[in-house]
């Protein structure tokens, strides 16, 4: 009997100490941004002739000029 208490009592302790801890560390770490900001990362137009590439007609973004390619790098839609 007293190694069964003793047992509980270990399991009950550890369990409470990670979860403090854990509660600890999450209140220092703030959410993530859920939704990433648009930002305009587009290239300037002699970059496009320059590098060889094409925008993305939705967001504008500079996309290497490769046939592997199928969709934006930044947006996901389709290229020409």
């Amino acid at each position: 009997m007293d190694v069964v208490f003793w047992l509980v009592a270990y399991v009950l302790g550890f369990g409470l100490v990670q979860l403090l801890l854990y509660r600890y560390f999450q209140r220092d770490d703030p959410a993530p941004d859920t939704t990433p900001s648009r930002v305009d990362t587009a290239a300037p137009a002699s970059v496009d002739s320059a590098v060889g590439g094409g925008r993305c007609r939705e967001c504008g973004t500079h996309n290497e000029d490769d046939p592997a390619f199928v969709y934006c790098r930044q947006c996901g839609a389709r290229l020409q």
